[in-house]
């Protein structure tokens, strides 16, 4: 659980590094057009590397924690992303958060402790065929995601882009637990042997630039609430499915998920959150002789 929540804090720096670094960095609409242009803006940006070397800690600590807990309860304690952002966004604005702040924290986090101390029985191995299953339904889900990102202004074309980032680190969620096990069992030169490795590092890879899509696109506090909310979801749906996991009891599904959406609708709608979320540069006029 530890672990969990220090990947959160690190998950959350990261990002907030890396959306000041975008603000510079070529506008965006929302989805995947003109992804080459906007990463090659980023990489050379050394507070966007910074970011990334963050966001790769928080990476090694949450493999840990896979490793020696399931993906249902790891993964449940996500969504304190967006409560960890809260802090960042009050001192960057440098004023104390206010009582709805507070209270849409407190609904988050009493979210996270309803599905964290539910009965999560089984989710221990995965089996392989369906993880193969999951994996292809979530594909299908982040293609329609982003052609339908192009149909929006970008605020909402940078959520639905980064509900497509949520699927996708859910995906990694799955394929890191699997790795994760595999390089404790046999070492990591096994790693090069096993087909989720490859998965992995296709979908770490494939989240980060839809992250980063999102981010610069819109709002900061719009894509970190679509992807706090996706990825914890997801990977629950992913750890019953793939790994054989109870559900939740209804009760508590039901009273966590109306605690979680009402605590990130809440912080997303924030003014701390707001503040956070840096101007966007003015871009020159050409003019044409």
């Amino acid at each position: 659980m530890g672990l969990a929540i220090g990947a959160c804090v690190l998950f959350s720096l990261s990002a907030a590094v890396q959306q000041r670094a975008s603000a510079v960095a070529p506008g965006r609409s929302g989805g995947i057009a003109g992804i080459e242009r906007l990463m090659l803006a980023l990489v050379r940006n050394p507070l966007w590397v910074t970011g990334a070397l963050i966001n790769a800690t928080g990476f090694g600590v949450q493999a840990v924690a896979l490793h020696l807990g399931s993906v249902s309860v790891v993964q449940s304690v996500m969504p304190t992303q967006l409560l960890f952002a809260l802090v960042f966004a009050s001192i960057a604005a440098r004023h104390w958060p206010t009582l709805a702040d507070c209270v849409s924290g407190a609904a988050i986090t009493g979210g996270v402790v309803l599905l964290v101390t539910d009965d999560h029985r089984g989710g221990t191995y995965a089996d392989v065929g369906r993880v193969a299953l999951f994996a292809a339904c979530v594909a299908v889900v982040i293609c329609v995601l982003l052609l339908v990102a192009h149909r929006f202004p970008p605020p909402v074309a940078a959520a639905t882009t980064a509900v497509a980032a949520g699927c996708s680190f859910a995906t990694t969620s799955v394929l890191l637990k699997i790795t994760a096990d595999r390089a404790a069992a046999d070492g990591f030169v096994g790693l090069f042997t096993l087909p989720a490795f490859y998965g992995l590092l296709c979908t770490c890879g494939l989240g980060i630039i839809l992250t980063q899509a999102a981010l610069a696109a819109g709002p900061l506090p719009w894509a970190m609430a679509a992807m706090t909310i996706t990825n914890p979801t997801v990977s629950y749906v992913a750890a019953v499915v793939a790994f054989g996991a109870s559900a939740p009891t209804p009760w508590v599904a039901v009273s966590a998920g109306v605690l979680l959406v009402t605590g990130i609708a809440g912080l997303a709608r924030s003014r701390s959150a707001v503040r956070w979320t840096p101007p966007q540069p003015e871009r020159a006029e050409i003019r044409v002789p």
